[in-house]
């Protein structure tokens, strides 16, 4: 567990030394954040996550129908198992 911690720490300092960065107007990259690109990511997220509700809600619901169309076939049948 311990060289895991050691692994992880290497690696955000790594990641921590390529942070400086200068935009072309002299400031640092950090200091401003264009909100047009705030709103683009955060639109972009919603439809993801939307897309991908609606599609587990249609997964749900087809198992739900297969469930019940197969315990109707069963009992036609005279299935009793």
């Amino acid at each position: 567990m311990g060289s895991v911690a050691r692994v992880l720490r290497v690696l955000l300092l790594l990641l921590d030394i390529g942070r400086a960065q200068v935009l072309a107007t002299g400031k640092p990259a950090g200091a401003e954040i264009d909100i047009k690109y705030a709103i683009i990511g955060t639109a972009l997220g919603v439809a993801i996550s939307a897309g991908f509700l609606a599609l587990k809600i249609c997964v749900i619901r087809k198992h739900l129908f297969d469930n019940d169309s197969s315990d109707l076939r069963s009992t036609k049948l005279g299935y009793n198992g």
